[in-house]
């Protein structure tokens, strides 16, 4: 694959490509390598796609965008004169961290102030003058403000004020309040406060659904409590609508059951998951039907290129409008090895996607390597791209195998040693697989398992290796290791892991070489008996 323009496209150039992520990438790259003018920056601007991304900060550090100059009823007013603003402004601006800043005295005249009105702002306002704030929030019902007055405590107020009980009442409005979920992630990941976690078990589980109620069976289980956690599994399992966080959950409830019932369900399960197929381990079921398209010829010969991320941008807009009968025919000019990716992208397109496609390209970087080996970097391509070789993320992840380019970087110029080496080369799937089959040679000599391997390509092997040598992670326990799974830190992380061992799991089956999951599984903390599931 040719680099385009050395990977940096000049501004002339730029501007007429279609607004997108790939072209976000472009402006950073441009305005990072080459430089550009205050009036190139501003009319980029205009054609950026993510406000938050860096392409846009790179051009807000060449041109700083206007300061609004709508300064709304309530401008001008701070703290030193919030006295003299209307009642609707005093109550506007007492946000828990701005009346924590003022005097007692001014927070006991604005609350006189805002009584009649406001009366619930006029008691939280009193409640910041009293010695235990938690405890007076928590008395008045104020969720929100017992939350926002939490994240501004030191660590040692915390530990004196937030670790102790409080009524069933009260809880059910935390959970109904802003920021219960980044709340309750936090403490219940890292295992913080027991008495506090012990009030989560107050909150009725009727009232709980999805990811919170997940988070809290996690916690009732850290806490022992397996009755109250499968009620709140049971609420998780039937208020989720993807059905592999439905069938995360219900696994929980059948850890905790034993119903051998709940297990022939998840066997039954439509998603390839960590769960179902756990479960198809253990009860006689049918297979999943896994579709593994297997062209013969090599390459393609079609007008698109492929590799350019800006293709990707146009198939990405034009299989929206296809519909069943027009994406099976657009597929078929992309059915080759190298164009695999495409071919998929658009069948599942045509199955409403319902399929389950495990493309398995060849590459002379995919010769004469261990199954392990092949099974991971075809499992982490599933999971980062779907194997399309131009796809950029938020972040400016690259290609096929998403390599960050600081990373891409490191590995091309000063391990591999490429001769004028540019990060755009990884849009090439047979550099993606080779930079992988190198990264993972690295991340291999730390992780004896493939899930840690997928959590240090994800988060980092700074990151896992901290992880997975706490005292109280991936050690042997009652339902180890699926809680250690659940409370890795990072969602992202978290969530990837699972999905890319799921993909091992079948790659390694369609390779001849399956595993028992239930006996893999216990190798996470069985260290010494890894070796015999590894070629």
């Amino acid at each position: 694959m040719a680099v385009l323009n050395g990977g940096v496209i000049e501004y002339n150039e730029l501007i007429k490509k279609p607004n997108s992520l790939s072209k976000d990438y472009y402006i950073y790259r441009l305005a990072k390598e080459r430089g550009l003018s205050k009036a190139q920056a501003i009319y980029l601007q205009t054609q950026i796609t993510k406000r938050s991304g860096g392409g846009a900060k790179a051009l807000n550090k060449i041109a700083p965008p206007p300061k609004s100059l709508d300064k709304g009823p309530c401008h001008g007013f701070g703290l030193s004169n919030i006295l003299n603003a209307s009642l609707s402004c005093q109550n506007t601006l007492t946000t828990v961290s701005f009346s924590l800043k003022l005097s007692p005295a001014t927070r006991t005249l604005l609350a006189q102030n805002l009584s009649k009105s406001y009366p619930k702002k006029a008691q939280i306002l009193l409640a910041l003058n009293t010695p235990n704030i938690l405890n007076s929030l928590a008395n008045i019902n104020a969720g929100d403000e017992f939350i926002a007055y939490y994240k501004l405590m030191s660590q040692g107020q915390k530990n004196l004020y937030f670790n102790k009980e409080f009524s069933a009442k009260f809880m059910d409005t935390l959970y109904n309040s802003k920021g219960f979920t980044s709340l309750i992630n936090s403490i219940v990941l890292n295992r913080n406060y027991t008495i506090f976690r012990q009030n989560l078990l107050k909150i009725n589980p009727q009232i709980t659904e999805k990811k919170e109620a997940f988070v809290l069976g996690v916690n009732a289980i850290t806490l022992g409590n397996e009755a109250i956690a499968k009620q709140f599994f049971t609420r998780a399992a039937q208020s989720f609508e993807k059905q592999e966080q439905k069938d995360n959950a219900l696994f929980w409830v059948y850890l905790i059951s034993k119903d051998k019932q709940i297990l022939s369900t998840l066997a039954q399960s439509t998603s390839v998951n960590l769960y179902s197929l756990y479960a198809k381990d253990l009860i006689p079921s049918e297979p999943f039907s896994i579709y593994v398209p297997r062209p013969k010829n090599m390459h393609y010969q079609g007008q698109e290129n492929i590799y350019d991320p800006f293709c990707y941008e146009k198939m990405k807009k034009l299989v929206k409008n296809l519909n069943a009968e027009q994406a099976m025919e657009y597929a078929k000019q992309f059915y080759s090895n190298e164009s695999i990716a495409y071919y998929v992208y658009f069948m599942q397109k045509a199955y409403g996607y319902k399929r389950h496609y495990f493309v398995m390209p060849h590459s002379p970087y995919l010769q004469n390597i261990s199954i392990h080996r092949k099974a991971m970097i075809y499992a982490i391509a599933r999971q980062e791209s779907l194997f399309i070789p131009g796809i950029i993320s938020t972040s400016y992840a690259l290609g096929t195998m998403q390599f960050m380019p600081f990373l891409a970087n490191a590995i091309g110029k000063k391990e591999l040693k490429i001769p004028n080496f540019d990060q755009d080369l990884l849009f090439d799937t047979d550099t993606a697989y080779r930079f992988a089959n190198h990264h993972l040679n690295y991340l291999d000599k730390f992780l004896f398992h493939p899930l840690f391997t997928a959590y240090a390509y994800n988060g980092g092997i700074g990151f896992t290796k901290k992880l997975i040598t706490k005292n109280n992670m991936f050690r042997q326990g009652k339902f180890e290791p699926f809680l250690s799974m659940e409370l890795v830190p990072v969602q992202e992380t978290r969530l990837y892991g699972k999905k890319v061992l799921s993909n091992y799991i079948v790659y390694r089956a369609l390779m001849g070489s399956s595993i028992k999951i239930s006996e893999f599984l216990q190798t996470l903390s069985q260290p010494h008996l890894s070796d015999k599931f590894r070629n």
